[in-house]
């Protein structure tokens, strides 16, 4: 007992001649109950065992600090409460079991990564308080959100409502600018979101950003993009609503979870719809009226109509509607209507494919339509509304948001 104390002392008064507590291989550091641990101006190296048990460690002062190490290294709970524009560098993986909290200066991934436990979370970011990560890395937590209704865990900023059960959610956050196939270049923050139920989610997805994440992008004009293959072909999936003073961009009827990010709308129409309104209405309980409008068409060959009944596993082919457009382009508004025979006293789900003239495609938001049931009366005429904002483009490149299907 005596040798490990003495190994202490001395590494203790290491730290005020080099700044840094450095815990040797076969050497121990442990604090015993929630005391803090204040690490005023100093790294952390830790090569050997290094616990904070229910405590905080608390990094101060006016220099950079870092974290490193060959031991691994885990926090209960984690101040950053750095000044004079400085902060705390991560030159290892970190694991944090309860909270990063910051009251000032940052905390740079430096291409390592954060694991949060289950229920850990971030607070108090802002503008300036934040976590970082040009060289790349990321902060994770994988966590059950059930049924989620604006579920947004780890505080991590990407908030999920969907009427399907979920279940177990991971979600990477990092601060990377993206590109690929359809996207130039986006803000410096993207989400890697992989849920264990992830079809049909019909979700209502919101991801937060801070201006300094910016990267040259107009915040009016952000939209979500998303990558079904690791980033290579990206898909705009447009917006339903934004708010640049609340710092997010949200969008409806997604159907399912992968790599997104936020960029300027700015791909080029080379064919498919604008300002798409889609409706549909049950007027018989043996028929229900679909009626869509295209604000302009560019290229575009036809309409398949689309439906999934709450029993069936999947959309499948009901009516083919080919463009009203002259040599498939119009600049004016169009109106369609097309009538499904539908005797379903449950819900039934309908959405167009939007097929161009290369047979590029891409989807409609969801409608979904409630039955009605013979000789009751009345009944229950469920009439929903799909729309995209008229500058805002269903389809540009030949891709589409499920991944690498072909138009028949």
């Amino acid at each position: 007992m005596k040798k490990i104390i003495l190994s202490i002392t001395i590494v203790i008064l290491c730290i005020r001649v080099s700044g840094q507590l450095k815990i040797e291989p076969g050497a121990s550091w442990v604090t015993l109950g929630n005391a803090t641990l204040v690490m005023q101006d100093m790294d952390l190296v830790n090569n050997g065992l290094f616990s904070t048990g229910t405590g905080s460690i608390r990094f101060t002062g006016l220099q950079n600090s870092s974290v490193s190490g060959s031991g691994t290294i885990g926090f209960y709970m984690m101040d950053i409460a750095k000044t004079n524009n400085t902060k705390v560098i991560l030159n290892k993986n970190l694991g944090i079991n309860v909270a990063i909290n910051f009251v000032s200066g940052q905390l740079d991934l430096n291409g390592n990564n954060i694991s949060l436990s289950a229920s850990g979370y971030i607070s108090g970011e802002t503008e300036l308080n934040r976590i970082t990560g040009n060289n790349g890395g990321y902060v994770e937590i994988s966590q059950n959100i059930g049924t989620p209704n604006m579920s947004n865990p780890g505080n991590l900023g990407a908030f999920i409502t969907s009427s399907s059960e979920v279940g177990v959610v991971t979600i990477r956050r990092g601060h990377t600018p993206q590109s690929g196939a359809g996207l130039t270049t986006s803000i410096n923050r993207y989400y890697t979101i992989t849920a264990q139920n992830n079809t049909n989610l019909n979700a209502t997805l919101r991801l937060k950003y801070f201006d300094a994440e910016l990267n040259g992008q107009t915040e009016a004009g952000l939209v979500i993009y998303q990558s079904n293959n690791a980033g290579t072909n990206w898909n705009n999936l447009s917006k339903t609503s934004n708010s640049t003073n609340a710092n997010y961009v949200e969008k409806t009827g997604i159907v399912s979870l992968a790599l997104q990010t936020l960029a300027n709308n700015t791909v080029q129409q080379t064919h498919g719809v604008t300002g798409l309104v889609f409706t549909g209405q049950r007027k018989k309980a043996t028929e229900v009226i679909l009626k869509w409008t295209s604000h302009t068409e560019t290229n575009m060959s036809r309409y398949q109509v689309q439906r999934k009944l709450d029993t069936e596993p999947d959309f499948t082919d009901r009516a083919s509607v080919n463009t009203l457009a002259s040599d498939g382009n119009s600049i004016v508004p169009l109106n369609y209507q097309n009538i499904d025979a539908n005797a379903h006293t449950g819900n039934s789900h309908y959405r167009l494919k939007i097929i161009a003239t290369d047979n590029s495609f891409t989807y409609s938001d969801v409608i979904t339509i409630a039955g009605k049931t013979k000789g009751k009366g009345g009944g229950n005429n469920n009439l929903l509304v799909s729309t995209v904002d008229e500058e805002e483009t269903l389809t540009g490149k030949p891709t589409n948001r499920f991944g690498n299907l072909t138009a028949g």
